[in-house]
């Protein structure tokens, strides 16, 4: 049984381009602008049809959260670790992370994949990819599940991806935040 829910979500990203972006946010073109342009750091390793995987994943990411009763008020989500994530500062050239506390959100306005969105969905997607899916992975979860789903799997970390082959990319817990209200308060102070 989990000992503790951790209590807040981190958002790791570019110094130089400021927090709270993401690269769906104004359309496929500016998108696809914006992903030519990063010659450094971990998001400059992304495949050629990123652009095209990432779109299709927040729509299923949001239908899937509509439908078990979330309220999202964007059509991108801001994305969070549930959790610290040293990790996650390896993506960026010069990292920055915001801290804010997951009671600061309401709970309709926030879903979970375990473990990152992309990872887990296709893990779900891929047949090649079977020694490493889980029941939970294709899946959103709402934070009235985040209890049982660690119960369930564990907290992912560092640490537990290095020792355990099925949990090689099982690192974090991601959030996705689907509304501005918690964002601007943190964004203004930046």
């Amino acid at each position: 049984m989990i000992k503790c829910l951790p209590e807040f979500l981190f958002h790791y990203y570019e110094i130089d381009h400021g927090p709270f972006r993401n690269i769906t946010e104004h359309g496929y073109e500016k998108a696809e602008n914006i992903q030519r342009r990063i010659s450094k750091g971990w998001n400059s390793k992304r495949p050629a049809n990123y652009i095209d995987l990432r779109f299709s994943l927040e729509s299923r990411i949001k239908e899937q959260f509509i439908l078990k009763g979330g309220r999202p008020g964007r059509n991108d989500p801001f994305y969070f670790t549930l959790g610290e994530c040293d990790w996650a500062k390896s993506w960026y050239v010069n990292p920055g992370v915001i801290k804010i506390p997951l009671a600061d959100f309401q709970p309709d306005h926030i879903s979970f994949t375990y473990p990152d969105s992309m990872v887990s969905f296709q893990f779900y997607d891929e047949p090649k990819l079977a020694t490493y899916r889980k029941d939970c992975n294709g899946r959103v979860f709402l934070l009235s599940e985040i209890k049982d789903l660690i119960d369930e799997y564990g907290l992912p970390s560092e640490e537990k991806s290095h020792a355990v082959e099925e949990c090689k990319y099982d690192k974090y817990i991601e959030a996705q935040v689907w509304d501005d209200a918690v964002i601007n308060q943190y964004k203004s102070k930046a």
